[in-house]
Formats: C-alpha cells, sequence, structure tokens
C-alpha cells in the first residue's frame, strides 16, 4: 500500500493493471510526444502513479504538470490534479489549467475522465457519462487534457 502526497487515499494497484497500464503506455508517449509533452517517471512513485508535462498549442505558454493515480486500470478513472512541479503540491492555484470544469478552488477536475467528477457525481456511474474503460484509457484522458488546456488557450486559474 502507498498513500498519496495528499493523503487522498491509500492504494494499491494489482498486477493486472500494472501490466495494462504498461501496454497502453507507449501510445500515450507517442501522443505526448508529438504535442511537445512528455512522462517524468520518479523512482519513488508507486505503481499507478503518473506524472506528465503537457505543453498547451500556445507554445507562448508554460507547461502544465499533472498528476494521475490509476487505482483499478483501466476500469476505473484516475484521479486527477495539477502541480506546480512533478511531485510537487496539488494546491497550487497556478498550477492548475483555467479550463471548463477544472476547479482549482476545489482541486478537482468535475468531468466525467476523473475519480473526483464521479464522486461527486454518483449518477455518473451509469448513462452517457459513466466511464467506460474500453480502448486506451491512458490516451484518451490524456488526449481531453490536452485538449481542454488547448481550448483554454493554456491560460491558468488565477
Amino acid at each position: 500500500m502507498h498513500s498519496d502526497d495528499l493523503g487522498l487515499t491509500r492504494f494499491t494497484v494489482n498486477l493486472e493493471s500494472q501490466l495494462l497500464l504498461e501496454r497502453d503506455l507507449p501510445a500515450a508517449e507517442e501522443f505526448l510526444a508529438s504535442v511537445g509533452g512528455r512522462f517524468v517517471q520518479r523512482e519513488q512513485d508507486p505503481p499507478g502513479k503518473l506524472w506528465a508535462v503537457l505543453q498547451p498549442r500556445n507554445r507562448e505558454r508554460a507547461p502544465f504538470t499533472v498528476r494521475m493515480i490509476w487505482t483499478v486500470y483501466p476500469h476505473r478513472p484516475p484521479s486527477v490534479h495539477f502541480a506546480d512541479e512533478p511531485g510537487g503540491v496539488t494546491t497550487v492555484t497556478r498550477a492548475w489549467p483555467a479550463a471548463d470544469g477544472y476547479r482549482a478552488s476545489s482541486s478537482d477536475i468535475c468531468k466525467p475522465f476523473t475519480a473526483e467528477g464521479h464522486q461527486l457525481h454518483a449518477d455518473w456511474a451509469s448513462g452517457p457519462y459513466a466511464w467506460s474503460g474500453t480502448g486506451n484509457p491512458l490516451l484518451y484522458v490524456l488526449e481531453t487534457i490536452q485538449g481542454d488546456i488547448d481550448r483554454s488557450d493554456g491560460r491558468r486559474a488565477a
């Protein structure tokens, strides 16, 4: 068992989740590279905890650092937070994008691709907002975040 830096939850990623996440990682790395981003691997992070640097399309804007914690991959959405740097705290308002549904003041993203969104909206367990976990969910989450950042022109929360 490992604890994330906010004490959000204690989590363990089972072997199946680790293997499936590793299977999907190359396509996600390729996507990040294509948009000027990258993964940052830290030795002290447990399996399932990923850090990525996302570069807005507007290259005049500074990159964002996103932390994803996957507990049951691909069957549950990840916890998603933004930090000031890889391994940094996730409560710095300016680390968060000024995108719709991204609530820096609450340190959550109220969207169906996050664990936090599903905790806030029990009705998302079924219907059009239900998490599907099909395809490459890691790539899906990264593409969604990148799109949201680009739609906000890479602006940061105030």
